[in-house]
């Protein structure tokens, strides 16, 4: 369900893909500055996206640095600091913590136990710093659970799951803007989740895994997913964002598609 949120880098005007990947480098040294090297490792464009649209929100203060790193060993990269570029790191070991342990409970997978062990010390102190955003991360991850084990296939009450703990990942502060926010994020993680179910279905049918879109036909699903991505739009309007507008929108309304028109195509080519 996470790595749908990135841009579509082909669409950014040059100026617009070099301010994405200075928060995306920005994400990364701060990754490394406040948790671990290891961390880095779970670096992904969701938590750019929402650094990105937590700053444009809040028009929040940043400064722009160089640096080269081993990525970029010969070169140096420019890249964005920022208190939310810093909540959104937090957020970003949180989420690879409980989705590690999550894959170990699902699955066995003792490579995602020994990964997550790895983070857990991080984890500890970020539960302890943002105590809210965690114990909804984790209920949320516990019901998902019990929804997938229980096969409760109406799409809506797993979406909805999925959606509050994207949420609460959205409100890094209790203000005026916390209900608009939770708004938004709520209906964007509902989108992600069926979008997620959407492609997946056929190899989740055939590895006998849960899926919620089990009893819609394929030819539903883009009527579904424009109904939610409408809540998504409206929510998005509330908030009146201006700066960055061309980033956020481009990931929105293009970027998240594009796996699923990948999807698409090669069911097409199938055919």
């Amino acid at each position: 369900m996470f790595g749908y949120i990135l841009a579509n880098m082909e669409k950014l005007e040059p100026e617009d893909r070099y301010r994405y990947q200075a928060c995306y480098c920005g994400l990364c040294r701060s990754l490394k500055n406040r948790h671990s090297r290891i961390s880095q490792l779970t670096l992904n464009y969701d938590m750019t996206f929402l650094a990105l649209f937590l700053t444009a929100v809040y028009d929040a203060p940043e400064s722009l640095s160089m640096n080269k790193c081993r990525l970029h060993p010969f070169k140096k990269q420019e890249y964005v600091k920022s208190e939310i570029l810093d909540y959104a790191s937090d957020m970003n070991v949180v989420l690879a913590y409980y989705n590690l342990i999550d894959n170990w409970n699902d699955e066995k997978s003792a490579l995602s136990l020994c990964e997550a062990r790895l983070l857990e010390k991080q984890c500890r102190k970020m539960e302890q710093k943002y105590p809210r955003q965690c114990r909804i991360i984790r209920s949320k991850l516990e019901e998902l659970t019990a929804i997938e084990k229980n096969n409760i296939l109406v799409p809506d009450i797993p979406a909805a799951c999925f959606g509050d703990l994207m949420g609460e990942i959205f409100v890094p502060f209790d203000d005026s803007l916390d209900e608009k926010l939770r708004a938004f994020g709520c209906a964007l993680g509902k989108y992600i989740y069926i979008l997620d179910a959407c492609i997946d279905l056929k190899k989740d049918l055939q590895k006998k895994n849960y899926n919620p879109m089990i009893m819609y036909h394929k030819g539903e699903f883009d009527d579904i997913l424009h109904m939610l991505m409408a809540d998504v739009v409206d929510a998005y309007q509330q908030l009146n964002i201006k700066k960055d507008r061309a980033i956020i929108e481009n990931i929105l309304f293009s970027g998240v598609l594009m796996k699923y028109e990948l999807f698409k195509k090669r069911s097409e080519k199938k055919k």
